[in-house]
């Protein structure tokens, strides 16, 4: 029998799960840093839940029966899953900020930073009306970013409420048809998009002024300045205090682009939605997410505002491949116990339980090898030291501690090596 896994799911290797580890990690720090506290729901959902507010993106969520006959899918995103969290825990205090960093599932055709099983950090504020909440969602969006490494990059803002009055003035009434032909124009191009409004019935004069609004970006003010006669005051004004907010929760102007052509594809966006993309990189987009107020309403009976990002580890992950930026991370194992003969190794486990109780990551040949080839394993592993368990050193207390990365060698005691290890690990969080 030939193995494999199937198309659009990987395995990891202690190496790769090293870096995402390291990655998650520093999403986390931010998250938690503005006060975001962690959630899980099923992976498994009932599908009338999941089919309540996708739009085109529902052809991709992966479903079946179980054993009872009921109608189930794998989860296709995170935000479906907390709207239904939320409405099933209404006596949650307000502001509710959650995090959620876990896999989701997509039917989808798999490419470059696309795949079928993949991980979502998604971070919300669920209850506040606010544009200080989108504000934060930006903050929080430019130091993970900033986190894990990347330097230049492009936080790009549209206002779905303001393009619903734009689409409006221009006499088009199917709005929705334009927001799900205008998402496709990264991968369709601006002709594909052209293509796709006159098969939904747009007129070609009609397809001119859509294009040419689309057309428009760059600084919030100059954007705003452009489009004041198509909207409101009001949604001039609201977009004008979101940047103001923006700018008070120190995300720097270099990175916001005020982008008409933005429309993100799912149907339960009303009003601001974002996305960023890497400048020097080739996976696309990678955070989207938007204001939904009237999504968690499909389940509560009453709607209850929210706004939030996924960050796409997947894409991040490339993208930092791509660009050379993946760091070298040691293992997790700070040390390998390598006894020198058959006689010691019963002591050679006494000292690695020793050093496990005092909270070091210890690991110990468990294949009565010889001393080199213990050795050869440590450093396949890239376990950064060999402490080396002899009949002297057992007689003198004194113990050879082995940098593996740069070949120099310590005696020490079983105490000093426990210091001089946790300073190591000290240096490295640093």
């Amino acid at each position: 029998m030939r193995l494999s896994i199937p198309k659009g799911t990987r395995d990891f290797s202690p190496e790769e799960m090293r870096i995402r580890e390291y990655v998650i990690s520093k999403i986390k720090e931010v998250f938690e840093r503005y006060g975001f506290e962690a959630l899980e729901t099923p992976a498994v959902e009932f599908l009338d839940v999941l089919m309540k507010k996708y739009g085109e993106e529902e052809k991709l969520i992966w479903k079946f029966k179980d054993l009872g006959g009921r109608d189930v899918a794998l989860r296709f995103d995170l935000t479906v899953p907390l709207a239904r969290y939320v409405a099933m825990n209404r006596n949650m205090p307000v502001p509710f900020k959650r995090y959620q960093i876990s896999r989701v599932w997509r039917y989808d055709q798999p490419q470059k930073g696309r795949y079928r099983e993949f991980w979502q950090c998604d971070v919300d504020i669920v209850g506040s009306k606010s544009v200080l909440a989108d504000a934060e969602i930006i903050a929080i969006t430019n130091d993970v970013l900033k986190a894990v490494g990347f330097k230049s990059f492009e936080i790009r803002i549209n206002n779905r409420k303001l393009m619903s009055e734009i689409y409006k003035k221009l006499g088009i009434e199917n709005e929705k048809d334009i927001f799900v032909a205008v998402d496709k124009i990264d991968k369709i191009g601006e002709m594909g998009v052209i293509d796709e409004l006159k098969k939904r019935g747009v007129d070609d004069a009609k397809v001119k002024e859509i294009m040419d609004i689309i057309k428009i970006k760059g600084k919030p003010k100059k954007v705003l300045d452009r489009v004041k006669d198509y909207v409101s005051k009001e949604t001039v004004g609201e977009s004008e205090d979101f940047f103001e907010a923006v700018k008070l929760f120190g995300v720097p102007d270099e990175v916001i682009s005020f982008d008409l052509s933005l429309a993100r594809g799912l149907d339960y966006y009303t009003s601001f939605v974002f996305e960023t993309v890497v400048k020097e990189g080739q996976v696309g987009s990678i955070t989207g997410g938007g204001r939904y107020d009237k999504l968690i309403g499909l389940f509560a009976g009453k709607e209850l505002p929210a706004t939030g990002t996924t960050i796409g580890l997947e894409r991040i992950i490339d993208a930092m491949k791509d660009m050379k930026m993946l760091p070298k991370l040691p293992s997790k194992t700070a040390v390998f116990i390598a006894s020198a003969t058959d006689e010691v190794r019963k002591e050679s486990i006494k000292i690695c339980q020793k050093l496990r109780k005092q909270g070091i990551n210890c690991d110990i040949d468990l294949m009565d090898r010889k001393l080199k080839k213990q050795m050869d394993y440590a450093s396949s592993k890239q376990i950064p030291f060999c402490l080396i368990v002899g009949p002297k050193e057992i007689n003198e207390k004194i113990f050879t501690l082995r940098d593996m990365r740069k070949g120099k060698e310590y005696r020490k005691s079983i105490e000093e090596i426990v210091e001089f290890l946790n300073q190591e690990k000290s240096r490295s969080e640093d």
